[in-house]
């Protein structure tokens, strides 16, 4: 980890994404607050440059006058406040993430607000870590909803939730290549499916790759889900009626974005490192990761006109 040791060579560093993990039960807008206040915090804690000094001619007008040169108590910290605060930084966040669903999020800083901007056209995938319980059904589809129906659960089995996730990701695959209004065995289809993954030219049309079961622990389970476009409630639908199909009922006890693009959890900074040097760590990593991988950007993939 580079040792920083002038606030200025910081500030100017601070321009790139950054990928941080965000807790559950915390806005996103509050995670922007947090990591602008302690990069403040942190560069004001940093030596600062020499204070500047004033000219001082002193003296009757009438006698010979004396020149010095005296600080400049306009510039003294306890006169202009601190060198670096909030509004000198710009934050934005490149997809965005439910107040309950945690993980990876990706934020630009500064010039970095641009390439969030690029990433969100761009729309890599994403993948969750859905968490589910069966025998309860509530009006939200989430945990913190009102229970509106309860059901047993027995007769629920691996093998059924895997049966019926690989038919909901054939389903939604399906539709995908039927809202292109090509046949499925035409050379046309063909062309558009090997240009890469198939994304919608509408971004708020919810697209799902890949469903599969990680974890099953009656009642509980966990789905990893593949997915653009996806919003947090589509995903507590997505339990419920996995709950329905199963002839049961669940509600989602939790989502967790886990990778976006190349982005995944070990690169995001967690909670007690959103300090100044391991943001400009984090920075770098983020920025090598793009470097390599320009698909990030600008990726492969046929896009329909919906």
């Amino acid at each position: 980890m580079v040792k920083i040791e002038k606030a200025s060579w910081a500030f100017k560093a601070l321009n790139g994404i950054i990928c941080v993990y965000k807790p559950p039960c915390v806005p996103v807008r509050r995670v922007q607050h947090t990591i602008i206040t302690n990069i403040c915090r942190d560069l004001n804690a940093l030596p600062q440059g020499p204070q500047e000094q004033r000219v001082e001619i002193v003296g009757a007008t009438n006698a010979p006058m004396t020149v010095k040169v005296v600080p400049n108590y306009a510039d003294d910290i306890l006169v202009s406040g601190p060198r670096f605060i909030q509004d000198d930084f710009k934050c934005s966040w490149a997809t965005h993430l439910g107040l309950f669903s945690s993980g990876v999020l990706l934020l630009g800083i500064n010039d970095g607000t641009k390439l969030t901007h690029t990433i969100n056209a761009a729309r890599p995938t994403r993948a969750f870590k859905v968490h589910g319980q069966l025998g309860k059904a509530t009006d939200t589809y989430f945990w913190n909803g009102r229970t509106i129906e309860r059901a047993t659960f027995g007769h629920v089995t691996r093998e059924k939730i895997d049966r019926i996730v690989a038919y909901m990701q054939a389903a939604h695959q399906k539709t995908m290549y039927d809202l292109s209004g090509l046949h499925m065995e035409s050379q046309t289809m063909y062309e558009l499916a090997s240009q890469g993954v198939i994304r919608p030219a509408n971004n708020k049309l919810p697209v799902l790759y890949g469903i599969k079961c990680v974890h099953f622990d009656p009642p509980n389970f966990t789905l990893e889900v593949q997915s653009v476009n996806e919003y947090d409630k589509y995903l507590w639908t997505l339990i419920h009626d996995l709950g329905v199909q199963l002839k049961t009922s669940a509600h989602c006890t939790g989502v967790q974005c886990i990778r976006q693009g190349k982005f995944d959890l070990e690169l995001a900074l967690l909670r007690k490192h959103w300090q100044l040097e391991h943001i400009i760590d984090n920075l770098n990593r983020c920025q090598e990761l793009l470097d390599g991988n320009e698909n990030l950007l600008k990726p492969k993939s046929a896009h329909l006109s919906l």
